[in-house]
């Protein structure tokens, strides 16, 4: 078997981002635009995101070798 390497940080934050957008978008605002360009999440989407970023944190952290 080959052992794969990965940031787990970053691997949680992008699979949570994923699953916000594609199963949120449709029932609540994800983005706010501020004046400098920078898209940021609205509150209620970045208190979900934390949810999941926990949720697949947890997942992948558990095949640490």
């Amino acid at each position: 078997m080959e052992e794969i390497r990965v940031n787990i940080l970053e691997l949680a934050s992008e699979l949570a981002h994923k699953e916000l957008v594609e199963d949120y978008s449709d029932s609540i605002v994800i983005y706010e635009d501020d004046q400098e360009g920078i898209t940021h999440y609205t509150e209620e989407a970045q208190d979900i995101f934390n949810d999941l970023y926990d949720k697949y944190f947890t997942f992948v952290e558990q095949f640490k070798i």
